[in-house]
């Protein structure tokens, strides 16, 4: 459902104090009144002081912001990304992180750790729509994922990505159907970019895991919760409901190492609770919006290579191959088709298949990374016994010994497909 339909069915939009939601109404949920938001605060007010730490274990970073309120109270709110200790954690699409002065209107929900401990958790922020030019018509750029403090394109070393599938499986279509819509997902990659680049995508089917660091490129179905379960330390961390699936990096990001900029993980996270899983346009889930696989999960392979999203939605504007700022996605309906269709696109509507097949925006980006010339002429598995040898210093008050594939971490990209 769009933007402008949610508003012809009469839903609230955002205050009347900001013109539109910068992160959330721009990718088509609804204003205060959203599923995530209903229950939470609406906080006016300016960021005093800011502080980012570690969290679960060293495998997270959290951002805590002051906010002093309109009313003279001051708060505390937490979100999840910052940097620490030379480590930075990026999230997309959550909103960007707050920063000393700035000026928010932000809808909180209270969430609770094991020991029932709560925290006030940024779920919206509400802010003018940002100037910027509108797409063209015309031969589509490419825009890459970079590096969130050292600025640097994102790439894979080796000549290979490989890419295993969590035990289970998703239970939204027949057999191990899914195993072979994401094989054939990753065939059209190969395909469509085999003669001009080197980079392969080699499926290694199921094992057990979990989302996080551990150099295995995982793919997960959720079909229980669309959350990070709390912990003792940590309140239970929830997605957003129209994100079809989140691709999170982890990469090296220190200018001194001569792998800045190397992708050290990558990790695909499905939303088996909000969408009904879907392929051909069947799904064995009851309801729901449909979200095609090959759609959904060809898109977030593109995060996975090193590729952002063609227009911009919220957080840092980056540039496209050409040099140019990515446009506004908003409004949508005003975007050239072939924006719109492009794999990178950052929005989906329900039961669209365009995404399945890479265009030649997509193709250009690839190539552009990893072209036939620079062939490493090998495909090995990434290790990250080194990956913090020289490039980035342990968390504060950690063991070199118990930080170690922590070292390696210098961001957490959750990269989106989102509903619109």
């Amino acid at each position: 459902m769009s933007a402008r339909e949610r508003r012809e069915r009469g839903r609230p939009g955002p205050p009347p104090l900001f013109a539109a939601a910068l992160l959330v109404a721009l990718c088509a949920l609804p204003g205060p009144a959203s599923a995530a938001g209903s229950s939470g605060e609406l906080l006016v007010g300016e960021v005093v002081a800011a502080r980012s730490r570690w969290a679960r274990g060293g495998t997270s970073i959290i951002t805590e912001s002051t906010l002093r309120l309109d009313d003279g109270r001051e708060v505390t709110v937490r979100q999840r990304g910052g940097s620490v200790d030379g480590v930075g954690m990026l999230v997309w699409h959550a909103p960007p992180v707050l920063r000393v002065g700035d000026r928010v209107m932000a809808r909180v929900t209270a969430a609770r750790d094991l020991r029932g401990r709560t925290a006030r958790l940024v779920q919206e922020l509400y802010a003018p729509p940002p100037p910027g030019a509108a797409a063209t018509a015309g031969r589509m750029p490419f825009v890459r994922t970079v590096a969130t403090r050292t600025r640097v394109p994102l790439y894979w070393e080796s000549g290979c990505a490989i890419v295993h599938f969590a035990q289970g499986g998703t239970s939204h279509l027949p057999g191990d159907l899914e195993i072979e819509v994401m094989e054939e997902s990753l065939d059209r990659w190969r395909q469509a970019t085999g003669s001009c680049s080197y980079l392969d995508l080699v499926a290694a089917g199921r094992i057990e895991g979990e989302v996080g660091l551990d150099a295995v490129n995982l793919v997960v179905f959720r079909e229980d919760q669309w959350c990070r379960p709390a912990t003792e330390d940590e309140p239970e961390e929830c997605y957003d409901p129209d994100a079809a699936g989140l691709t999170t990096l982890f990469f090296v990001d220190d200018e001194d190492s001569d792998r800045n900029g190397a992708i050290l993980d990558a990790d695909v996270e499905l939303n088996g609770v909000h969408f009904a899983i879907s392929s051909g346009g069947d799904s064995e889930a009851s309801g729901g919006c449909l979200s095609d696989l090959s759609n959904t999960f060809t898109h977030e392979i593109g995060h996975l290579m090193g590729l952002d999203h063609t227009c911009f939605a919220g957080g840092e504007r980056l540039v496209d191959d050409r040099g140019e700022p990515q446009p506004n996605c908003e409004p949508v309906d005003q975007l050239p088709d072939e924006l719109r269709e492009a794999t990178m696109f950052n929005f989906q509507e329900c039961g669209e298949t365009s995404k399945a097949t890479p265009g030649s925006d997509d193709i250009d980006g690839v190539c552009g990374i990893y072209p036939l010339a620079d062939d490493p002429g090998e495909c090995e598995p990434v290790s990250l016994k080194t990956a913090g040898c020289c490039a980035i210093a342990a968390p504060r008050g950690r063991s070199a010994r118990g930080a170690l594939p922590l070292l390696a971490l210098a961001l957490a990209a959750l990269l989106v497909l989102r509903r619109r």
